[in-house]
């Protein structure tokens, strides 16, 4: 087998770990307030967005206005929360974290799976790009 790189060459650092998990339960305490704002709170400038129906979307202004529409509109009855499979750091600034998504609606239950590239900048946390993909049920 030839020699590869691994993309955890940084050691976890256990209050960046923390603070990722941090920012997700941000996002699940403003997707059950219904608040774009919120939920978009730590997405960078730059965002590239591709929610689980294909679309993608380029900056905080596209995807906010995305997130905006469907919390007023279309959240009512519906409940999130993320589930962390696994966060690497392939540089002491960046941070993938691979992350399932469950969806409860009143008439059924699925789940996205998720990847997420998150920058430290300053100090904190940003999301600067996720892919969302529905997972077919078995």
């Amino acid at each position: 087998m030839t020699d590869r790189p691994s993309t955890q060459d940084i050691p976890d650092d256990d209050a960046d770990v923390r603070r990722i998990k941090e920012v997700f339960a941000e996002l699940e305490a403003a997707f059950a307030e219904q608040g774009a704002a919120g939920f978009d709170g730590r997405f960078t400038a730059d965002i590239v967005f591709t929610a689980v129906n294909g679309r993608r979307f380029h900056g905080w202004e596209e995807s906010h206005a995305y997130h905006k529409e469907r919390l007023e509109n279309h959240a009512d009855g519906i409940r999130t929360w993320y589930e962390i499979d696994r966060i690497t750091f392939p540089a002491p600034d960046v941070a993938v974290a691979f992350v399932r998504q469950p969806v409860a609606t009143p008439v059924d239950e699925r789940t996205n799976v998720g990847t997420w590239v998150l920058v430290k900048k300053n100090g904190q946390w940003w999301v600067s790009a996720i892919q969302n993909t529905g997972v077919a049920k078995a």
